[in-house]
């Protein structure tokens, strides 16, 4: 069976399993459905940032690629148009505005961000930082890093720190310099062991109101086994599952464990519940 057949497969199965907010009892699940989910107000970034993106897209110019994770999802070859990251590698707006609307909803100060790629979902999380909120944003690939800085630069964005390097050279004294870490959002790479190793390391440095997203948590088995151990870990209390990405909460007002898979109630309008039998 293909990958991609594999991966719909595993779609299919999120979607018939996933609930709508009208279907939630956790009061605190049920606001972050509607207020993050289910808003489709457009807010200012948005329009400015989709302008850079579809700029980026028409954006031919090749690129070498350090790669140090599990590789690209479409292509094989160290070398990428800036079109072809943009287009499989960067953050979808519908995932880019979820992340946003996510740190505008609970105001993270100290944010962190495993993977830059070309600079946009880090603009679209900087662009939801209250004031005095800052993001630290590491990138491997130092080509990639320059693209994304030029774009950071362009839109002269001042809360975004960006730290080329590998992981295992930036991700500690990234750690260190937040101190308390409030939000991170793990997008760097997706293979089980490393995802597991970094959300560890970041762990040291959370709190009962941090927010953990993990990006791509169904693209393949191990990342789907990544997200199994992470949901069953001592100090996680709630997770959600929006297929796409995954978010991790540490509440101890959960004094079991929660575990939710949720679509945007547009996508299930028979939960509503306009087709109840009376």
């Amino acid at each position: 069976m293909s990958k991609k057949i594999k991966f719909f497969l595993r779609f299919l199965r999120f979607y018939w399993n996933a609930q709508t907010s009208y279907r939630i009892h956790s009061p605190f699940v049920f606001e972050f459905a509607r207020e993050i989910l289910d808003d489709q107000r457009t807010f200012y970034a948005f329009p400015v940032l989709e302008r850079l993106r579809s700029s980026l897209l028409r954006n031919r110019t090749t690129v070498e690629i350090t790669d140090y994770g599990a590789g690209s999802k479409v292509k094989r070859g160290d070398e990428r148009s800036i079109r072809e990251l943009v287009k499989h590698s960067a953050t979808s707006p519908f995932f880019c505005r979820v992340l946003f609307k996510t740190i505008n909803a609970y105001q993270p100060l100290n944010a962190l961000e495993l993977g830059t790629s070309v600079g946009i979902s880090s603009l679209y999380q900087a662009a939801g930082l209250g004031t005095g909120g800052r993001l630290i944003t590491l990138e491997g690939c130092p080509e990639i890093a320059r693209i994304a800085a030029e774009n950071i630069e362009m839109a002269d964005v001042h809360n975004i720190d960006l730290r080329v390097g590998t992981f295992a050279e930036t991700l500690v004294p990234a750690l260190k310099d937040l101190q308390r870490l409030d939000y991170v959002f793990i997008d760097g790479n997706h293979r089980r062991v490393p995802t597991l190793e970094y959300f560890e390391t970041c762990l040291l440095y959370a709190h009962e109101t941090s927010i953990f997203v993990l990006d791509d948590i169904h693209w393949s088995e191990e990342m789907e086994a990544a997200w199994q151990t992470i949901q069953q870990h001592p100090r996680v209390s709630l997770t959600i599952d929006l297929f796409a990405c995954g978010l991790v909460f540490f509440r101890p007002q959960n004094k079991t464990k929660l575990h939710y898979q949720l679509v945007a109630n547009r996508y299930k309008p028979w939960q509503m519940g306009f087709f109840r039998a009376r």
